[in-house]
């Protein structure tokens, strides 16, 4: 794992179940972790093989009931792990469809739900016939990406060949570029049925931190119309997929201004930034902690029937990028609409910028009465922060600050 102990905090949640959790965590995150039994830090968690040589070697001594992962890069390798451990849980072509975005578009568009135009992009030509066939702007993106990290949109030939000129995205797939706003739903799944569904759409974008602007979410009540429709989409694409037995989910997609629903992608797991807090602010339920107790004690107690927030109660979360330059200063004190704060930048640290949508500086839980105030309440939130973040100097591209 390489999450904040805020986002997973194992022992707490397993304080009542029985289950002692032992976990493998990366060099950057264990001293978050190093008060709780059975934590192991691994370094090089990402890759060179260090976290699953780990993880077989704890399995000799203590083979495992359950292997659990949160994060979308640990997810295929976690299968794998079940496999070969003969644990129940999610395999890996079920991981997979999850994964591999031009796979999991090819199975919900044969289930009859509308994807853009896509394809798998292993050579130029591929990009080229792609664009000559459905035209600018396109979409490019690695098919086993996370957090819009290497996501380009092409609107033109000089996009086109600037991304030729730094080199395609390893496994990338093309899509064509859909208009309109995005919804997201974020559920768990128990015995293979949603028993709790939660319905957000973005502010501003996924790739506002190559913009140097927030990125932002808002729950909507259960009385919004878009509620319940989105809820039911949701259902239909996990009927489409090799849906897990138990997982959370985390489900994109657009909404067209001709009132199309247009799938995005889905992920077997909870959304980023600080979408989990988000839910827990505006109803109590906390996801993870569900999706965990219903994987390590599955005939304990779940609260389930949890589908929308109630009218009045809505919440949402902003995330600010660091910018090119030495962060000098965070702002201090903030509205009182903010519920909960995550302060990820480290002052005196030089960064280049941002890298994905889900590595940001600062974030914040706010709550308001519907996604409306919770949309003003985080341009008012955006104005504060401006005030009081401070950045000094400018950096070249080999000199940089890495965020936690």
């Amino acid at each position: 794992m390489d999450s904040d102990y805020a986002d997973t905090p194992y022992d707490k949640w397993a304080g009542d179940t029985g289950v002692r959790p032992h976990l493998l965590v990366s060099e950057a995150k264990f001293p978050q972790y190093r008060h709780v039994p059975g934590a192991i830090s691994v370094p090089g968690y990402h890759r060179g093989g260090h976290a699953e040589r780990a993880a077989l070697d704890l399995a000799e001594r203590m083979p495992p009931s359950v292997v659990l992962a949160r994060m979308e890069g640990d997810l295929l390798r976690a299968a794998r792990l079940r496999e070969l451990l003969g644990v129940p849980g999610q395999d890996f072509a079920g991981a997979l469809a999850f994964r591999d975005k031009v796979h999991m578009k090819t199975l919900v568009r044969r289930s009859g739900l509308e994807t853009p135009e896509f394809a798998a992009v292993r050579v130029a030509f591929d990009l080229f016939g792609f664009v000559r066939e459905h035209g600018y702007p396109v979409v490019v993106k690695p098919a086993f990406g996370s957090g819009s990290t290497a996501t380009q949109v092409l609107r033109g030939p000089a996009d086109l060949a600037r991304l030729l000129a730094a080199g395609l995205p390893e496994h990338a797939q093309v899509e064509r570029f859909v208009e309109g706003p995005m919804y997201v739903v974020d559920g768990l799944v128990v015995a293979g049925v949603p028993v709790a569904t939660f319905v957000s759409r973005y502010l501003n974008d996924c790739l506002s931190f190559r913009d140097g602007t927030y990125l932002g979410s808002a729950q909507l009540t259960r009385d919004d119309p878009m509620t319940d429709r989105l809820i039911g989409y949701a259902r239909e694409v996990l009927d489409a997929l090799p849906t897990p037995e138990c997982t959370t989910f985390h489900l994109e997609v657009f909404h067209t201004p001709d009132d199309r629903l247009v799938l995005c992608e889905i992920g077997s797991r909870t959304g980023g930034a600080l979408t989990a807090p988000a839910i827990r602010a505006a109803t109590g339920f906390d996801l993870d902690e569900q999706w965990f107790r219903a994987q390590v004690d599955p005939q304990g107690p779940i609260d389930a029937g949890v589908h929308g927030v109630a009218p009045g109660r809505s919440a949402g979360w902003v995330v600010f990028y660091p910018e090119r330059g030495t962060l000098a200063a965070l702002p201090a004190d903030p509205p009182p609409f903010v519920v909960e704060e995550r302060l990820r930048g480290t002052v005196g640290t030089a960064y280049q910028g941002g890298v994905k949508s889900g590595v940001y500086v600062a974030g914040y839980v706010l709550t308001g009465a519907d996604d409306h105030e919770i949309e003003r309440r985080a341009q008012e939130l955006a104005r504060w922060y401006a005030t009081g973040v401070r950045w000094t100097g400018h950096h070249g591209e080999d000199d940089h600050g890495a965020l936690d």
